[in-house]
């Protein structure tokens, strides 16, 4: 087994140590050299390949844990993990994220960072049609975990009518869940696909490494009749999530 050494005290590319070796354990991880269910060396015998503390490595370790790469076992070791991705349907932009989560087995909580009135942004203020100058809307960023990995981050807008009347129940769930059981019918939405890479925030919220590739699932909420409810952007782990779609061409 062979490892790329670092320096046991320094930083490589600005970045922790600890999330130096995790990086190279995962290549090693998703090359095959340790396969699903197969035990990895030690925390000790890391310290000595990486010539570096316990402490660092438990931190490698946990890092490789939030990724769903590994599993830990008391008293028996470090073992790799089956890998498949959460899958979301781009051909229901309306189902509900939590459902998606359950549906694939996967325990699905929320924890929100912010829940609070802003001056609406000119782009939020167009999307949610409003017409007053200087309109309020509440701007909310919360982390979406599947069991206990936070897999993406969502920003989202309510006009203050919404946002209001719903306060405690879209601070404690998941957005288009809160919004039906709030009475709250979603008739339609308007999607986009994107990528950006994460930024030194979104890597501290998702436990992911600076600059790895995040997916943004943006959307537009409706009700009735074009009525705009939501509008916001969801940024989701590439390791953890993928976005599908079916198409039928009907001749």
């Amino acid at each position: 087994m062979t490892f790329f050494m670092v320096p046991s005290e320094q930083l490589s590319d600005n970045q922790p140590l600890h999330v130096v070796i995790s990086e190279q354990l995962k290549q090693k991880i998703e090359a095959g050299e340790y396969e699903p269910g197969s035990r990895l060396p030690s925390e000790f015998d890391l310290g000595e390949i990486f010539e570096v503390s316990r402490t660092t490595i438990r931190k490698a370790i946990a890092n490789l844990t939030q990724q769903g790469l590994v599993t830990t076992q008391q008293g028996k070791g470090i073992f790799g993990t089956e890998q498949h991705k959460i899958s979301f349907s781009m051909s229901n932009p309306l189902m509900q994220f939590d459902a998606a989560l359950q549906q694939q087995g996967y325990e699905a909580r929320v924890h929100s960072l912010r829940f609070q009135p802003i001056e609406a942004p000119a782009e939020v203020s167009r999307q949610l049609q409003l017409t007053e100058p200087s309109a309020t809307v509440y701007w909310q960023e919360k982390i979406i975990y599947a069991a206990e990995s936070p897999i993406a981050l969502d920003i989202a807008y309510y006009p203050a009518a919404i946002a209001t009347s719903l306060t405690s129940e879209l601070q404690q769930g998941f957005t288009y869940s809160t919004l039906a059981q709030g009475g709250i019918t979603l008739t339609a939405a308007a999607v986009r696909l994107e990528s950006v890479p994460a930024t030194y925030e979104l890597s501290e919220y998702l436990a992911v490494p600076l600059g790895m590739p995040l997916l943004v699932f943006n959307y537009l909420a409706y009700q009735g009749d074009r009525q705009p409810v939501v509008c916001g952007k969801t940024l989701s782990r590439s390791d953890w999530t993928c976005y599908t779609a079916e198409v039928e061409v009907i001749p």
